[in-house]
């Protein structure tokens, strides 16, 4: 079946319309492709949250989806922290989701809780949200050479809310979560293998899932 893409919204502020910060492209019915796409350095804000969360809708409704992938048109970046230039009211104003939780843990707790096989294929950095985003997905790869997954937060005075203190330790254990957590150090593909942060590393994951 041919490749359909969709971009979730076309936005218009100050009468300039704005391209998608995310693409999705529905390979087959069953078979979506998510990219992320808000270059230089894909840094989310609350309009990318807004696309999160219009994403997360559509694929709760949708009854065919069995397979979500999530990758990047960034080169050197998949996801990244939030947009520390954004105003601080436009994300606190946002209406908090239905499980109750501010818009981007809704998100992540939704796509935990979706029946579907959700995939993180990494090149570039995780860093924060990314990382986050990763640890919700059900399978997660990662490039090998380009590869960068870290929680940044303690090291600029800040508190992770997208789940990362919940999620970490069941997957790594409690003592690699705190060594993640309150280092906020840079982790490479072989170490992140190792820990069991990632399935595994390889050369190029985004043409495992074309």
């Amino acid at each position: 079946m041919a490749t359909v893409s969709t971009d979730l919204a076309e936005r218009k502020t100050n009468a300039t319309t704005k391209p998608a910060q995310i693409r999705v492209a529905r390979r087959s019915p069953a078979y979506w492709r998510v990219t992320i796409d808000n270059p230089p350095i894909n840094v989310m804000g609350p309009e990318m949250v807004r696309e999160f969360q219009e994403l997360i809708d559509a694929l709760e409704v949708d009854e065919q989806v069995r397979v979500v992938v999530f990758d990047s048109a960034v080169h050197e970046y998949f996801l990244n922290h939030s947009d520390f230039t954004a105003k601080l009211e436009d994300l606190t104003s946002m209406p908090d989701g239905p499980t109750g939780l501010p818009p981007w843990p809704d998100f992540l707790v939704r796509l935990t809780r979706l029946p579907v096989a959700s995939i993180a294929l990494i090149r570039g950095r995780a860093t924060g949200n990314g990382s986050e985003i990763t640890l919700a997905c059900d399978m997660s790869f990662a490039s090998l050479e380009k590869t960068i997954i870290s929680q940044l937060e303690v090291g600029v005075g800040m508190v992770a809310r997208g789940g990362p203190m919940a999620r970490l330790p069941q997957l790594i254990g409690r003592n690699r979560a705190l060594e993640v957590l309150l280092s906020s150090e840079d982790i490479r593909a072989d170490r992140a293998e190792a820990y069991g942060y990632i399935i595994a590393p390889c050369p190029t994951p985004s043409l495992m899932f074309s």
